[in-house]
């Protein structure tokens, strides 16, 4: 679905989330013919070959294997020690299953705002300011037990980044290596302590 439709969402929200499954059937957001609304909790997470989000012309998604797709680049996530490199992307045997999906929004009072009338005549505004997918994920990868948080931030009028988490229950003394199109481009030292996580922004190039 994410290769047939038009990157366009159906409704005037700008971004909505499509979920792909095993069977070539799939669950949005809204409806693309009829515009109805789905609950998120309706995914069927077994079946998902593909998740993340479509809107003004483009699809940002990544793949059942953990690998992120955004706007025609193919991103992988690596862990690079002297010794050994481990692929947190790219593991068909593991799960990328547990999958997340939020909105940020900014609300703001109208003119002559007062709480008691917030709920009385609903003067209350929201604006969605940024759109967010992503995974965790449990990987077992040479006896080291990786646990990797993603996460895509598609932000109103900003560029496009990824907020990403890495625990792993050994001490470990590498980098994080980010691939784009199969070529690392960039790479962050990442020293990992036994059950102690590590953050970081990427900006998505």
């Amino acid at each position: 679905m994410f290769a047939q439709c038009n990157g366009y969402s159906p409704v005037s929200q700008d971004f909505i989330w499509l979920g792909e499954y095993t069977d070539g059937t799939h669950l949005s957001e809204y409806d693309f013919v009829t515009q109805a609304e789905n609950s998120f909790y309706a995914i069927q997470r077994e079946k998902l070959i593909r998740f993340g989000m479509v809107g003004h012309g483009q699809t940002f998604f990544f793949e059942s294997d953990g690998i992120f797709k955004l706007a025609g680049r193919m991103v992988e996530l690596v862990y690079s020690t002297p010794d050994k490199d481990y692929h947190l992307t790219g593991n068909v045997f593991q799960s990328y299953r547990d999958i997340i999906a939020y909105k940020d929004a900014e609300a703001s009072g109208l003119p002559n705002y007062s709480p008691a009338a917030a709920g009385e005549k609903g003067v209350m505004s929201s604006t969605i300011t940024q759109f967010n997918f992503g995974y965790k994920a449990a990987l077992l990868i040479d006896q080291v037990e990786f646990h990797v948080k993603a996460i895509c931030k598609i932000p109103f009028n900003a560029p496009v980044h990824m907020a990403l988490r890495l625990v792993s229950n050994t001490e470990l003394n590498g980098k994080l290596q980010v691939k784009v199109n199969g070529l690392v481009t960039q790479e962050f030292s990442a020293p990992l302590k036994h059950d102690i996580g590590g953050e970081l922004n990427w900006l998505v190039q």
